[in-house]
């Protein structure tokens, strides 16, 4: 259960929010307003339909998935799948991006990939909610670390 929970992420701004398995960071993530893309429902959509922008087709080659585009999903891997949902989200132009554990299932080089990408957005002026639990690597790339415990937020 969530209690007194508030969360301010500014333009620019990169926040990891992190807890233990359970704790509800998942959940505080859905009640953020903002650009929340839901899990794909197995096999309700494939790689191609991430190209239905060019910001689609650029978030695809900055996470090195471009060459995805002509496979079905029941081929890709497990990381190859997360690299295309992290382009669907990326892909979307509002301000403020809320991903929820888009590390999982990466390979080394696909997270560092996918952190400098998420990094490069708020950079770039959007506000960015990464929850990422047990990875150092998120934290290090982040503006500010929130860790949820008994229902509560604390600086990490």
């Amino acid at each position: 259960m969530l209690a007194d929970v508030a969360v301010e992420v500014a333009a620019g701004e990169l926040v990891v929010l992190t807890g233990e398995d359970g704790c509800g960071t998942s959940s505080l993530l859905r009640l953020l307003p903002g650009t929340l893309l839901p899990q794909p429902p197995g096999q309700d959509w494939e790689p191609h339909d991430v190209v239905g922008s060019l910001a689609g087709q650029l978030a695809l080659d900055e996470l090195d998935a471009g060459q995805l585009l002509d496979r079905e999903l029941w081929t890709l891997s497990g990381g190859e799948r997360q690299r295309v949902r992290l382009a669907r989200a990326l892909s979307d132009p509002g301000p403020v991006l809320l991903l929820d554990e888009p590390l999982g299932y990466l390979d080394g080089a696909g997270v560092r990939t996918a952190l400098s990408v998420v990094r490069a957005r708020a950079d770039g002026g959007r506000a960015v909610v990464v929850v990422a639990k047990g990875d150092p690597r998120a934290a290090a790339v982040a503006d500010r670390v929130l860790v949820l415990a008994d229902g509560r937020l604390s600086a990490g």
